[in-house]
């Protein structure tokens, strides 16, 4: 799903997002302290990922003290070390160019984490260096408020297998193919974002293409659908063979069977503009389609809107090939 993130314009929208959160808290303050970065904005993710910043940068600064001089696994010097980092964090007091990036980033992560979780558990790993292993893992699960339940499955798969040689991306894999719930609505947090700066879908996924407005372009969307049916179908009949090649003996019992989280929820936002029920009405409805025919009919008629030429299209179309081709 990496390909259809608008990752810069992510980053610009987290950098407006932030002057304006920062611009806030410091108007009459040169530093705030622990509590109010708990909840220096609405949304309570971003709030914990700068939590999670403020610590790992923290934890950084601490390992940079330690000496080869001397046995910092002491149990004294451990004693001594925690009393010291626990004083500290009685004592926080960040100004606002020191947390002015951590915001960024914070903002930057909610969102993958929100509206795209595939890829912000996909590129956990390159937070580590490429090597993640379950204390990584158990050590962030307290900061991820939202889409969790794919952390815990993935931690509980790494705990099974026992020093096994399945790797952190292979786990991934898993647990998107087989998680049954789809990703948490997005509409209250679009909307929580929105209070401070506006925020698109294209901010987010970039171009995507909208429906246009059935009064002014009613005659026009007819006579684009028809064209639209025989140009695609001409265009799957060219395929079929192919398609029907590649999804041998791959039949699937339902559509929704075939979905993973990253498609479930690239539908969902790019295909159904985030509505959940229409997409589930869909998919139960092609499910009772006799064949492949009258479910891209139907598609034709109900979504004249979508663009056919896009990535979620064409995956659409082939799930529909996996179900009736």
């Amino acid at each position: 799903m990496d390909n259809i993130l608008n990752r810069k314009g992510i980053k610009s929208y987290s950098q407006r997002f932030s002057t304006t959160i920062v611009n806030n808290l410091f108007s009459t303050k040169e530093s705030i302290d622990g509590e109010q970065i708990k909840k220096a904005t609405s949304i309570s993710q971003v709030n914990s990922f700068v939590v999670k910043g403020l610590f790992e940068a923290w934890q950084k600064e601490i390992d940079n003290l330690k000496s080869p001089y001397f046995d910092y696994s002491s149990p004294k010097v451990q004693e001594a070390l925690k009393s010291f980092m626990n004083v500290l964090s009685r004592n926080i007091s960040v100004k606002k160019e020191a947390f002015t990036p951590l915001l960024e980033k914070a903002v930057e992560e909610s969102i993958l984490l929100i509206f795209s979780p595939f890829d912000y558990y996909e590129h956990l790993s390159d937070h580590y260096s490429g090597e993640i292993t379950v204390e990584n893992l158990k050590s962030i699960k307290k900061y991820v408020k939202v889409n969790n339940n794919i952390l815990e499955l993935i931690i509980e798969k790494m705990e099974s297998s026992k020093g096994g040689e399945s790797s952190y991306p292979s786990m991934l894999a898993e647990v998107l193919h087989e998680i049954e719930s789809g990703p948490e609505e997005i509409d209250t947090y679009y909307d929580s974002f929105n209070e401070v700066e506006p925020l698109s879908e294209t901010d987010i996924y970039g171009d995507i293409s909208k429906p246009e407005p059935v009064k002014s372009v009613e005659n026009e969307v007819k006579i684009e659908v028809k064209e639209t049916k025989d140009t695609l179908n001409d265009t799957l009949a060219t395929n079929e063979t192919t398609i029907a090649e590649m999804h041998e003996q791959s039949s699937l019992e339902s559509m929704a069977s075939g979905l993973t989280i990253n498609q479930r929820f690239m539908f969902q936002n790019a295909l159904f503009n985030g509505d959940e029920e229409l997409m589930k009405k869909t998919l139960d409805f092609i499910d009772q389609c006799s064949d492949r025919k009258q479910a891209l009919d139907h598609i034709y008629q109900e979504f004249p809107h979508w663009n056919i030429e896009g990535e979620e299209f064409e995956e659409f179309v082939e799930l529909i090939n996996k179900r009736l081709g």
